[in-house]
């Protein structure tokens, strides 16, 4: 939990976050920070129990009313199916990175912000799906393997694009200066190689680990031939 607050603190409030208003690449660092970093680390951590006690009596009990009132719990089992955790990880990244939509929200404070709540969110429901204990997965291992494989090849395009682009696409998207003195093209190219070959970096290392461990479980059709030999 401590690893998960620091990284949203480096995300959003260090310096790095005034450098985001300067810079594209410095900006695409803070959603790979809330996507990949933050997002698995508080899905590891499982927070809410503890946030949910830390409240007094009355107000759980009242939350408690109002999510069975309402039926949140059912909206919540909808939203954590996994592909719906898949189509939101990976459409969140292409939609907030075509450019008309990356100017749009940078020039209002609300919508930024609304920005990184939607990379944080859509990280969370992502992770979710791929940091469950063996017990209670949704997938397996090997789907969970390619769920997270076929994430990076298609959230790697845009990176790509950005990277090998010609011109900058996302003039007006920054609103002072660039301290290092770089050109809109080179900030642009060095952001789309941040988000193409850190982003497939960690999802692949991810995948093959997952892949690591569905072959190191033992198949149950092997399990019942031992079990039919020893009878």
């Amino acid at each position: 939990m401590g690893m998960a607050l620091l990284t949203l603190y480096v995300a959003l409030a260090s310096p790095l976050d005034e450098l985001a208003e300067r810079m594209l690449s410095a900006h695409m660092t803070q959603h790979l920070l809330l996507m990949l970093a933050a997002a698995p680390l508080l899905v590891w951590s499982k927070p809410v129990p503890y946030l949910i006690w830390a409240f007094p009596l009355p107000l759980r009990r009242a939350a408690a009313h109002l999510w069975n009132r309402y039926g949140l719990a059912k909206t919540i089992h909808l939203i954590e199916r996994p592909a719906i955790c898949w189509a939101a990880f990976s459409g969140v990244i292409i939609l907030w990175h075509v450019p008309a939509v990356y100017r749009w929200a940078m020039a209002s404070e609300v919508r930024h912000v609304l920005m990184h709540l939607s990379f944080l969110g859509a990280g969370l429901l992502f992770w979710s799906v791929v940091l469950e204990p063996s017990g209670r997965r949704r997938l397996g291992y090997a789907p969970a393997a390619l769920f997270v494989l076929s994430a990076a090849l298609l959230t790697g395009l845009p990176g790509a694009l950005i990277a090998f682009a010609q011109q900058p696409l996302y003039q007006g998207g920054m609103s002072l200066p660039n301290p290092f003195g770089l050109s809109a093209l080179a900030d642009q190219q060095l952001a789309g190689l941040i988000m193409w070959i850190p982003m497939d970096l960690i999802l692949f290392g991810v995948a093959i680990a997952l892949f690591g461990l569905a072959l190191a479980r033992p198949s149950p059709t092997i399990g019942i031939t031992r079990h039919r030999h020893a009878a």
